[in-house]
């Protein structure tokens, strides 16, 4: 009998770990080359985009991939500048983060762009239920609420900085539902970048960091920001 469980439990044991479903635990370059495909179940994909350092020709094939959180890993491994264009906030920023140095001009106003709030709109009709209040921390793809049910997802990981419709009411598509504003590790992230790309006309856009209402952190990225713009690129009085 204890033979019989040995068998099973190995034999789980190693299904869990072809399947890329034991957390911790580095894929064979057999299992990435096998996961990079996006007829796999999306658990793979990520495992294997987790364990990629570099480029793969697998990428490729999945920058058309339906889940924009998939598309922005790839974004970061493997950027291209039809990602600036993408229909996903997250994705398009993640390549002008990775395309900062070899595409500036393009990635520039993407990068300013995150900064501001980023809208969410309805694209079902029916009753919209909120799952998270105002103030609230989410990832990318998390679940804000629902509408009849079918779940609004958050399109960067940020904070719902506002609700306009109340929760119960009807809404249509198109309607706006909210905005949300990156997280303060991403806005550092993209002060930096525009500390080396930025010009002096983004200053005064870029300033508006250094208030008191946000982190220190972000306060001081911003003037890092300008410090560099200005240093690099000077006004002309």
């Amino acid at each position: 009998m204890l033979r019989i469980l040995l068998a099973l439990l190995v034999t789980a044991a190693a299904y869990l770990y072809w399947d890329a479903r034991v957390p911790g635990v580095p894929l064979t370059a057999w299992q990435i080359d096998r996961y990079l495909d996006p007829a796999q179940p999306r658990h793979r994909i990520e495992a294997a985009l987790r364990d990629l350092n570099g480029p793969h020709p697998g990428l490729a094939r999945l920058r058309e991939h339906p889940d924009a959180t998939v598309r922005a890993e790839v974004a970061r491994l493997a950027p291209v500048v039809a990602q600036l264009e993408d229909r996903s906030p997250w994705v398009r920023f993640r390549a002008a983060l990775a395309l900062e140095r070899n595409e500036p001009t393009a990635a520039r106003p993407v990068l300013l762009a995150a900064l501001r709030a980023t809208a969410v709109f309805a694209t079902d009709a029916g009753a919209l239920e909120w799952r998270l209040a105002e103030g609230a921390s989410l990832a990318a793809g998390e679940v804000l609420g629902s509408i009849d049910g079918r779940p609004v997802p958050c399109p960067v990981p940020g904070r719902l900085a506002r609700r306009y419709v109340p929760t119960g009411e009807a809404v249509r598509p198109g309607r706006r539902l909210a905005d949300i504003v990156l997280t303060d590790p991403w806005q550092v992230a993209a002060l930096d970048a525009l500390g080396r790309i930025g010009l002096p006309v983004d200053i005064d856009e870029i300033r508006l960091f250094q208030s008191e209402k946000y982190p220190i952190t972000v306060q001081r990225a911003a003037a890092r920001a300008i410090g560099n713009i200005q240093s690099i690129r000077p006004l002309v009085w």
